[in-house]
């Protein structure tokens, strides 16, 4: 390996200008290849997906978990009803005319013609919305003086100044059979609490009126909801000023949260990592004393990064935009090769003593660290897979890189007796023979034997999210209003077959009745209670058309033109009524009811190509949430989603996974360190650091109850890779003897400082997950530094040096 980065290093020295074409082509081919890449942007791609819950991902992927947007207008002390309507209708106005392209539905308003639209579709089709207590409250209203009294309320109504609106329904339905239906559709609304007032969803109180904006985007793609949200505030701002004393309001919803949660994440990182840019240049300029330095530092690392963009481009249509993210924060392990290279050569080696020297270890911890990376392979987790393969290629293109291109371009600046830095007097110190520090890590040792038990993994993903207060406030006002904090459990039927999947869906909607009766759940929305199958609905009109026989019919007719004509109605006057009950009635299709604005169809019914879901939301105590799941436990094609549990359910798969994973990485560092060295004992001074690296490393997150989460424990793949890689230059150092050990220890030093600079800083972030990922990278690359200054040299001294009968070639 040395023979051959020496002899490629003076072909290139004798072709500078060949050398100089040839990245320049090398890297403009790599940037148009990188740039070919199409990502994906779909978070749930961490979520491992395998053939046990294949089926679960498809009906998640397409049932309709609308996040949508509720927006409470509040009446304050000098406002009124009016005031809350107006406010309603100026943000309308506002949304229409600026933010319709974001908007795919809002619910909440519902337009005069919408009300009768609706009233004529239940009524052209009422026998399908009627149930057993209606036809037992229609049989009351068919007693001859029943008749009698609702005819005497129809004509006091018409002659009423709402008579005028009344008048249209009173003559098509004068026993209100309609109507009957029409309370059914309530199963589809928000709360009993709350009424019609010009339009609007208003609380009976008057004091709170409720919109619900459906965004035409998922939660998901924060770029064009970021815009919407700013539009919203803005429209807030306005409004809240105009209405001063009369009306606020606050927005509650998914998709705001993730917006909130987007910006906060760039905010952290644009401000941490401007300092740890500014301090890393500082220290680089300040340590190797070139002000290139940064350039020819980051260099192989950007080169590492192309390749892997480039390679992946062509191997996969498109990857995941989350792991190149998280990539992009592990790619501080490519910068110890920069790192090593660059400390050799300041301190004046020759090219042959410098490739002779770094070239077996860099390319050692390139593919211990690279297939490291590739265990992720073993992950059912699509983004981490992309994530393995990105950071495995990365790792070596950097790796190889680096010995080819550091040693052409930068030049050291040794000078004999010039004062040496702080870095390279602390590395020069003998940590090992530091008692205090032998009985610290011994302390620690015995401690996390206790302590390591209590590192838990923390499924609830919700408690990674970053809320703001006017979001939260918002959250707690909603809360007493319509019980938004309450568990909400989904029940999904499923299925290739529509009427298959809406006569299950029947059966569920009886059952929910059911629990509800018996208090078992708080409420519940389906769509059971206005769509139904083929079956069900004809045999509705099988009640229908048995309950009105000839005789009745024919008994009701004449009732209403006895006693109307007492009122001055002519026989003809309730003829439509009389038509209605000998009209023909037929089944209805799915797309017939989605013509009707007010009823949210789409907010329970999927459909992805072949196959359906049906959706009913389901709010309960936590102490029922286990009788609703064995309720359903056995009903055939149907799913009780309790979209916490789920992702705790798949987290915790996805912890196991990484469990796994931590076994296989050591496997194949054991071996591949085996293959390099060909010596047992130095196979066990170099893996035995990075096994008790990780051993204090969880034991130090419990004593300090700090928890595993989705995101940091995917940093512990990061921390294995640099704990390989100051392994495995502490013991090549040993091995060339003192100084060259001093050398290896100044690099891992600035490697060290690299990493809290780089990743650590956001420690300072106020986003809860950059928060813990920092956390835990800070525990775990301090803890990997000191168990390699301090334990690696005395593991080397017992196992190697008393008893060490091993001859190195010059090649080592």
């Amino acid at each position: 390996m040395a023979k051959f980065f020496y002899a490629l290093y003076n072909k290139i020295q004798r072709h500078k200008t060949v050398f100089r074409i040839a990245l320049i082509i090398i890297f403009g081919t790599l940037i148009w290849t990188a740039s070919t890449i199409k990502f994906d942007e779909d978070i749930s791609k961490l979520i491992p997906s395998n053939s046990e819950n294949k089926q679960l991902q498809k009906v998640l992927k397409t049932a309709q978990f609308t996040d949508k947007i509720i927006v409470n207008i509040e009446k304050e002390k000098n406002g009124t009803t009016d005031d809350l309507t107006e406010y309603a209708s100026q943000l309308l106005d506002s949304l229409s005319t600026h933010s319709s392209s974001f908007i795919k539905d809002i619910q909440g308003k519902i337009e005069d013609e919408t009300i009768f639209e609706t009233m004529d579709f239940v009524y052209n089709n009422v026998p399908l919305f009627l149930n057993t207590k209606d036809y037992s409250s229609i049989s009351n209203k068919l007693q001859p003086d029943s008749i009698a009294k609702i005819t005497e309320s129809n004509y006091k109504t018409l002659i009423s100044p709402s008579g005028i609106v009344s008048k249209q329904t009173i003559i098509k339905d004068p026993l209100g059979i309609s109507l009957m239906a029409l309370k059914h559709l309530q199963q589809l609304g928000v709360s009993d609490d709350f009424t019609i007032n010009d339009g609007f969803l208003v609380s009976k109180d008057g004091r709170h009126l409720l919109l619900f904006i459906t965004p035409t985007y998922p939660s998901n793609n924060t770029t064009d909801n970021a815009k919407f949200s700013e539009q919203l505030y803005k429209f807030q701002d306005d409004l809240n000023s105009v209405f001063k004393d009369k009306a606020q309001s606050s927005y509650f919803g998914g998709t705001l949260i993730a917006v909130a949660n987007a910006q906060q994440i760039k905010n952290d990182i644009q401000i941490t990592v401007t300092i740890a840019m500014v301090l890393l240049m500082t220290l680089f300029i300040v340590f190797y004393k070139k002000l290139t330095i940064p350039i020819i530092l980051f260099v192989p690392t950007l080169f590492g990064g192309l390749l892997a963009i480039s390679v992946l481009s062509v191997i996969r249509s498109e990857i995941s935009a989350i792991s190149l993210g998280i990539g992009a924060v592990l790619l501080g392990v490519t910068l110890d090769y920069s790192l090593h290279i660059l400390t050799h050569i300041r301190n004046n080696e020759t090219a042959k003593e410098l490739f002779y020297g770094v070239s077996k270890p860099i390319l050692m911890s390139g593919l211990t660290t690279a297939l490291a990376f590739l265990c992720l392979l073993f992950v059912d987790s699509p983004a981490l897979q992309d994530l393995g393969v990105f950071a495995a290629i990365c790792v070596m293109g950097a790796s190889v890189f680096a010995l080819v291109f550091i040693p052409q371009v930068y030049k050291g600046s040794f000078i004999k007796n010039k004062k040496r830095s702080i870095v390279d007097k602390i590395a020069s110190y003998d940590f090992h023979r530091n008692k205090i520090l032998i009985a610290s890590i011994a302390a620690l040792l015995i401690l996390s034997g206790f302590s390591y038990q209590r590192v838990t993994f923390n499924q609830d993903i919700s408690n990674l999210n970053f809320q703001p207060e006017a979001i939260k406030s918002a959250e707690a006002k909603l809360d007493t209003l319509i019980n938004i904090s309450s568990k909400s459990l989904y029940v999904i039927v499923f299925g290739t077959n529509d009427q298959d999947v809406l006569e299950t869906n029947d059966a569920i909607f009886n059952q929910l009745q059911d629990l509800e009766t018996e208090n078992k759940i708080i409420n519940y929305n389906s769509v059971g209670a206005l769509v139904g199958s083929d079956r069900k609905q004809k045999e509705s009109i099988r009640i229908w058309d048995q309950f009105w026989t000839a005789e009745l019919k024919s008994q009701t007719q004449s009732e209403l033109i006895e006693n109307g004509s007492k009122f001055g109605f002519k026989p003809t006057t309730f003829q439509e009524f009389y038509a209605l009950l000998n009209h023909e009635f037929q089944p209805l299709s799915i797309e017939d009811y989605r013509k009707i604005n007010v009823i949210p169809i789409s907010d329970f019914i999927a459909e992805d190509e072949n196959f359906m879901t049906i959706t009913s939301v389901v709010n309960v105590k936590d102490e029922h949430i286990d009788v609703i799941k064995n309720t359903f436990k056995n009903s055939e094609n149907t799913l009780v989603i309790d979209r916490q549990a789920i992702n705790e359910t798949l987290l915790g798969h996805l912890k196991n996974d990484f469990n796994k994973l931590l076994v296989y990485c050591v496997i194949v560092v054991v071996l591949l360190l085996l293959l390099f060295y060909q010596n047992f004992r130095l196979t066990l001074v170099t893996i035995l650091p990075i096994i008790i690296t990780w051993f204090i490393t969880i034991g130090i997150m419990g004593l300090f109850h700090l928890e595993f989460n989705i995101f940091n424990i995917i940093i512990s793949s990061f921390i294995f890779g640099l704990g390989v890689d100051y392994s495995i230059f502490m013991t090549n150092g040993m091995r060339s003897g003192k100084s060259s050990m001093a050398t290896h220890k100044t690099s891992i030093i600035l490697s060290v400082l690299t990493t809290i600079l780089g990743v650590g800083v956001l420690i300072f972030a106020k986003h809860p997950a950059l928060h813990s990922l920092a956390t835990i990278s800070i525990i775990g690359i301090l803890t990997a530094m000191f168990i390699s200054f301090v334990l690696q040299p005395i593991l080397y001294n017992l196992l190697i040096s008393k008893n060490s009968t091993e001859k190195r070639s010059p090649a080592d």
